[in-house]
């Protein structure tokens, strides 16, 4: 005989946030088949119900149909956390949701801690405290997380099943995450299903030095259609959705390993509606930890559905994970992997899909190497943000592409430089662009990056032929094109600082178009978008659920893919110097083109169906350096005119914003207020913290006589992890909107 479960009300310990209320119940009055009960947990524990072995969200006013049994049991709360990224969306200090985590299973230091463990939401199989093998744990309400692993605990998971349905808490913190592992902890999870449904509810969390080898398991992260209400009320904001500037939309990451955590997958699908699906945030950087954050092999990863294939029906790709074989369709938004603050990933014979992005890199100096791997990207394959000085390195390995192959994002806003190489690789063009007829191998444009992730707005303004010439430099680009054949164009259009993009071609041949270029952003039509327009993030409206993205009505849908939508346009230099050498190369120039210096071994490499001019500062051929003149061979005229345009010395040695949007300029000059931009250099990373953290290194002959900041504060940094390689942290003044450093140098 079933029995109706009706919760009357409910007495929390948080409950000015609809995501605590959820999670800190430490009192309950209930009603089962017509009698009233009340049940109250002791001081610091929570209430957790439990219905027919499934976790339930216990709310006043829900009501549960009972086939077997049900349970509300106190779990006493080991760890209460509360937002781990700056809550930009303007929540008070006092309103800030607390994070009270209850679990399945806490196993820490190798002990389970049965007190603060909910077993009846574990069915099947058996587990200890060591291992769990044919498990099934099913989280049907919000904040609930599968398996916590803590405290050095060495853990086996096997031929288990998770399931978490409702929304997660804070995929940045492992809050809601269906298996976490922290602090020094290991899992080795082989052979297990995972599927989630909700905003930000993450399937598997790595934290603090723990590492997660999975291997043969499939991992589906699924977006809800929660009401407008439900996800408004969703706390924190800032990490609900994917960053507006990352130009995509989406609600939930597969997964995220943070801090110098490792995640190793061999042999596994990991797939996610929106956003992302193998993700590292605010890691701790290789020259720190020395290991990969990620590192993942035979794996098919994407942006899209996934389901056990049915026969006839056709699929972007398909896999077999133990016995059982999945189909896989791109669609959706959102890019496969990320990786930020100077960590290094290793991809190796993967499959990776999406419609936007296969992966971006921001902050510090972040890389990622792909080898013998197939990777489809529907807009731009790879972008970098912030970055400075990774490297992405491809061998081996074929990209299909619509618009580009990479973007780099420098300039005003957020100056970066990372660098690219392909070795024995492929790069094919396919679809229609609205950017580039030919296809963009590598493009330096300047940031569009609207800001800290909780900026939901961006405002057009393009304004190259408004620029001047500057001797504020931001360090080189590199691009380097070995061993094979490539098609595409590539493009330098950097006006704000003065910025090198160098391209080298080594055993190599190019076809297309090497130039320095003024941008413009283009809309999906390919139509010039006007400076002043503001793109809107799609968050939602009281009528259409935030997960539909294709909402006719539903808020600003498309203005996200305008975001790193550039056009661009031959033009001479200013401040956007490309240097071209091919050694043992050819070069099949496809349009009129400006560059900086070109060195070739001969005039002979350089062809072209038609005629076509290169304008260059300076031309080597072999050893021979050639004088100012007009070089013809064949179809190509090279123009060499080494005049350059004088820039004035303006003094910036350093400029940029912090994720609170706050910009900062580092002016340096003598004691004589001589303006001299070259007398230091920066090593900086901007934190979540809205601090920027930094080493000033005089140059060589410069003693730095005195530092004076407005706007804000210089402070010597204590912080530890990935920040402790660095000196000093500039901290913003309260309401400040801009910082001013300005330094005095003797030389």
């Amino acid at each position: 005989m079933k029995t109706l479960l009706e919760i009357i009300s409910t007495s929390t310990a948080n409950d000015y946030t609809s995501t605590a209320i959820a999670s800190t119940v430490t009192s309950a009055v209930y009603r089962a088949n017509g009698t009233e009960e009340t049940i109250t947990a002791k001081e610091g524990c929570a209430l957790v119900l439990v219905v027919d072995g499934v976790q339930k969200n216990l709310l006043a006013g829900a009501s549960y149909e009972v086939e077997k049994n049900f349970s509300i049991t106190p779990v006493k709360i080991y760890r209460i956390g509360g937002p781990s990224a700056a809550p930009w969306s303007g929540a008070k200090e006092e309103e800030k949701a607390t994070y009270y985590f209850r679990q399945a299973l806490l196993v820490n230091n190798g002990a389970i801690i049965s007190d603060g463990s909910v077993t009846d939401a574990i069915t099947g199989g058996t587990y200890t405290e060591t291992s769990a093998e044919g498990i099934t744990i099913n989280a049907g309400g919000a904040h609930f997380n599968g398996i916590l692993l803590d405290n050095g605990t060495k853990y086996e998971i096997k031929n288990s099943r998770f399931y978490a349905y409702g929304d997660g808490g804070d995929d940045l913190a492992g809050w809601g995450t269906s298996i976490m592992a922290d602090n020094k902890s290991l899992l080795d999870l082989k052979s297990t299903y995972i599927e989630t449904a909700g905003a930000i509810r993450c399937a598997l969390y790595v934290d603090n030095t723990s590492i997660a080898n999975v291997t043969d398991t499939v991992i589906y992260t699924k977006e809800t259609p929660d009401t407008y209400e439900e996800y408004k009320n969703l706390v924190p904001a800032m990490m609900k959705r994917v960053p507006f500037a990352l130009g995509m939309e989406g609600t939930v990451r597969s997964l995220n390993v943070m801090a110098d955590g490792q995640g190793r997958f061999k042999d596994c699908i990991i797939v996610s509606t929106g956003w992302g699906a193998i993700s590292t945030d605010s890691g701790t950087a290789y020259d720190v930890c020395k290991t990969y954050a990620l590192d993942v092999e035979d794996t098919l990863s994407g942006i899209g559905t996934l389901e056990v294939a049915q026969e006839g029906k056709s699929y972007t790709a398909a896999r077999k994970i133990n016995g059982v074989t999945y189909g896989f369709t791109v669609g959706g938004s959102g890019y496969v992997t990320y990786a930020d603050s100077g960590v290094h990933n290793r991809y190796k014979n993967v499959e990776f899909y999406s419609p936007d992005y296969i992966q971006v890199m921001g902050s510090g100096r972040t890389g990622s190497s792909y080898i013998d791997s197939y990777l489809q990207s529907g807009h731009t394959a790879f972008m970098t943000q912030q970055t400075g000085g990774g490297t992405f390195d491809f061998t081996n390995t074929t990209i299909d592409t619509v618009d580009a192959l990479l973007q780099i994002k420098s300039g005003a806003a957020n100056t970066g430089f990372s660098n690219i190489i392909l070795d024995q690789s492929t790069v094919n063009f396919s679809g229609t662009s609205t950017r580039c007829k030919d296809g963009i191998l590598v493009e330096l444009v300047e940031s569009d990056d609207a800001g800290n992730p909780g900026i939901t707005t961006y405002t057009i303004n393009d304004h190259a032929e408004e620029a001047e010439a500057t001797s504020s430099t931001v360090s080189d680009c590199n691009a380097d094109l070995r061993n094979g054949s490539y098609n595409g164009d590539i493009y330098n259009c950097i006006y704000n600082y003065k910025q090198v993009l160098n391209v080298s071609l080594e055993h190599a041949s190019l076809k297309g178009r090497i130039s320095s270029s003024t941008a413009v952003h283009v809309d999906l039509n390919g139509d010039i978008v006007p400076n002043g327009t503001v793109l809107n993030a799609f968050m939602g409206s009281e009528e259409y659920n935030h997960a539909d993205y294709s909402a006719k009505n539903g808020g600003q849908t498309g203005d996200c893919l305008i975001i790193g939508r550039f056009c661009h346009t031959a033009a001479p230099i200013l401040n956007n110097p490309i240097n071209v050498t091919l050694k043992d190369s050819s070069w099949k120039i496809t349009g009129d083109g400006y560059i900086h210096t070109l060195t070739t071994d001969s005039l002979a490499d350089l062809w072209a169906d038609t005629p076509v001019t290169v304008y260059v500062k300076a031309l080597n051929i072999g050893e021979i350096s050639y004088a100012d003149g007009t070089y013809k061979e064949g179809n190509v005229t090279v123009v060499v005119d080494s005049a350059e345009v004088i820039a004035a010395d303006n003094g910036i040695a350093d400029a940029g914003q912090t994720y609170g949007n706050v910009t900062y300029t580092f002016y340096a000059a003598n004691e004589g207020g001589e303006p001299d931009s070259k007398a230091i250099t920066l090593k900086r990373q901007n934190y979540i913290d809205g601090n920027l953290y930094f080493t000033m290194i005089p140059s060589e002959g410069y003693e730095i006589l005195s530092v004076l900041a407005e706007g804000g504060s210089i402070i010597e940094n204590t912080a530890g992890g990935e920040l402790s390689a660095y000196k000093s942290a500039l901290c913003p003044a309260e309401g400040a909107s801009s910082m001013k450093v300005c330094v005095t140098v003797k030389h």
